[in-house]
Formats: C-alpha cells, sequence, structure tokens
C-alpha cells in the first residue's frame, strides 16, 4: 500500500531525547527510516482496499468451489466454529 510523498502528511509523535534515540537505532538494525518502523506497526491495523494473500486465496477457492466445508444447516455451522448462537 505505497502512496506518492505528495500524499503524505507528518504526524508528530511526543518523545524523550532518548526514546528517540532508542527508536532510531532500533529502526536502522531493521534497516529502516524510523517512519517505516513506526508504520510497520501502524499498518496491519488500517483498513485496507486490496485483499492480503490468504483472502485473495479463500476468494480464488470460492471461485473455483474447492477447498470448501458443506454444512447441513445454520447450527451445524456454529457448532464447527466452537459457537453457541443462542449464548
Amino acid at each position: 500500500m505505497s502512496q506518492s510523498h505528495a500524499h503524505r502528511i507528518k504526524v508528530s509523535v511526543d518523545v524523550t531525547e532518548d526514546e528517540r534515540t532508542f527508536i532510531k537505532m532500533i529502526a536502522a538494525k531493521k534497516k529502516m527510516t524510523i517512519s517505516e518502523f513506526i508504520m510497520s506497526f501502524v499498518r496491519p491495523n488500517l483498513p485496507h482496499s486490496e485483499p492480503n494473500a490468504e483472502t485473495k486465496k479463500a476468494m480464488r477457492d470460492i471461485e473455483e468451489k474447492k477447498n470448501l466445508t458443506r454444512y447441513k444447516n445454520v447450527d451445524e455451522f456454529w457448532a464447527d466454529m466452537g459457537l453457541d448462537p443462542h449464548a
């Protein structure tokens, strides 16, 4: 999910000088900028318009009618999920 620099805005995070140094060292060790490092934690929680690989595979499986689990009724489905819909 890459955007051009023109569409980005700056966000400020208040940290101590020691915290900033520590974050910068960890990011450098991972060969990342501070922004890339922080966003690596945030990005997985952001809504995405593009499905991830697991979702794409599930969608292909549905279209190809393979790797599907069939249920006789909705109660059988809930039981397989380990949930009691009447709880």
